[in-house]
């Protein structure tokens, strides 16, 4: 059996943690996962920033403002990569469409009509199993 290490109360052995005592248990009965942190309410916020003082108060409304301001320089920056991936994406399409490109027929006007007739494009709706 290993040693445990001495600020280690589990050692693994065979796939399971031994307490050092060499009692062995599941992974779901010795770890469970800590308890959902509660969240406050505005009004709960509201009378808690009450009962502290001005200078903490301030404090508080610093490091909101911190916050918010990351969030949205975060949303700018990720608005900025999407613009830029969709701009590559489509600059990396164009030569697709360009003459000689694989899809260049669909969409030339110059290329011949994919159905024989004007009835024969109404009648190719898709169909269902519905």
């Amino acid at each position: 059996m290993p040693i445990p290490q001495s600020n280690s109360l589990f050692v693994e052995q065979a796939g399971k943690p031994v307490l050092e005592n060499g009692a062995r248990y599941g992974i779901d009965r010795t770890f469970s996962p800590p308890p959902p942190e509660k969240t406050m309410t505005k009004t709960e916020i509201l009378a808690a920033l009450k009962n502290l003082t001005a200078e903490e108060r301030l404090e508080i409304i610093e490091t909101a403002s911190r916050m918010m301001r990351e969030e949205i320089e975060e949303k700018a920056q990720r608005k900025v990569e999407r613009k830029r991936r969709l701009r590559a994406a489509a600059e990396a399409a164009v030569p697709l469409y360009e003459p000689g490109g694989p899809l260049h027929d669909l969409w030339s006007p110059d290329s011949e009509p994919y159905f024989d007739s004007e009835e024969e494009y109404l009648n190719a709706g898709v169909e269902t199993n519905a």
